[in-house]
């Protein structure tokens, strides 16, 4: 949602204690449920309303149907000095998805880039969330997901067969935030038709089609049919490549093998993800680096500005302003 003139605001605290409260009596532990809880509300702070607590009841239904492990311990299953396999122990992909990144993170602090592979994991949320844990180590980090649903064909084709796959790239700055990638292959994410269908809005004639194919404004109809990849067969080859990515190193599902996030609660996902980071003091000097990303970012800014703009951001700058914001005058959440 956005936020309006009527919303009403909710603390961060307030929101994070409910969904722990919440959490830990559907049986997750009290640590792993505050992990997970600060990931997910994350999103709602910088402006991402897709991949915040409006996925919770999913989340939570997941878990009373039997479908999530609430007690998971995610184990390497295969490991070399830079690499790794891990096995999620199906649970909530928040808490898989910094236990993964965070092992990449602790593998190439001797200068080594690393990456470590996913499987039998779940919907991990946000991939910025995840790429930011190395941004803020001073090193690039990068983060693939498979799509918890397929709801998009292959290009030319008329059967859902491939998620929207989001990826995430997150450079370390100067400044108190990392430049950011973080995108769906999609023209637009699934969670913001989801937000769309649940507030009764329309959504863009370029967002989706419906179950007959056909481009729709319909949120409803659209979650009924396929979303569109951006950019056409290049959407397509990307969302397939970072699914491939997400998958075939670790064994997840990929393909037809993927699970239904919504409609089969009660069976586990087998859902893949990559993380992997670069330590920059490894090329070059950190220093070096950081004024050249200094000097790359303000090129940008002070670029001629079109017709209708004032400000030109970096990507990730908008969500680092929104949830700045958020911490200190609350989450909307909309009229009571």
């Amino acid at each position: 949602m956005n936020s309006k003139e009527n919303d009403n605001f909710i603390s961060e605290t307030a929101l994070v204690n409910f969904c722990v409260g919440v959490l830990e009596k559907i049986g997750v532990p009290r640590e792993d449920a505050i992990l997970a809880s600060k990931n997910l509300i994350e999103a709602d702070m910088r402006g991402v309303y897709s991949h915040g607590v409006v996925r919770f009841p999913i989340y939570v239904k997941r878990i009373l149907d039997g479908g999530t492990n609430p007690k998971a311990k995610p184990f390497i299953e295969r490991e070399t000095r830079t690499t790794a396999v891990l096995n999620g122990d199906n649970g909530l992909g928040h808490l898989v998805g910094i236990q993964a990144m965070q092992l990449a993170i602790d593998k190439a602090k001797e200068g080594d880039c690393s990456f470590v592979a996913v499987n039998n994991s779940n919907h991990f949320g946000t991939a910025a969330y995840y790429a930011e844990m190395a941004a803020r180590q001073n090193m690039i980090g990068f983060s693939f997901t498979i799509g918890a649903i397929n709801h998009m064909a292959p290009w030319g084709g008329a059967e859902a067969m491939l998620g929207n796959n989001p990826f995430a790239i997150a450079f370390p700055t100067r400044e108190d935030f990392p430049v950011v990638l973080d995108m769906a292959c999609s023209v637009a994410a699934r969670g913001k038709i989801i937000v769309a269908a649940k507030e009764g809005k329309p959504i863009p004639p370029d967002w989706a089609t419906g179950p007959d194919g056909l481009p729709t404004t319909d949120a409803v109809e659209a979650l009924k049919g396929f979303v569109i990849p951006v950019g056409g067969p290049k959407g397509y080859a990307l969302t397939m490549a970072v699914g491939m990515l997400s998958t075939m190193l670790s064994g997840a599902a990929f393909g037809r093998d993927v699970g239904e996030l919504y409609e089969k609660t009660a069976t586990a996902q087998n859902s893949g993800h990559l993380f992997g980071v670069l330590p920059v003091a490894s090329f070059d000097d950190l220093d070096a680096y950081l004024d050249r990303m200094q000097k790359g970012m303000s090129d940008l800014r002070t670029a001629k500005k079109a017709a209708g703009f004032d400000r030109i951001y970096m990507p990730g700058e908008r969500e680092h302003i929104s949830l700045l914001s958020a911490r200190e005058a609350g989450i909307p959440i909309g009229p009571c």
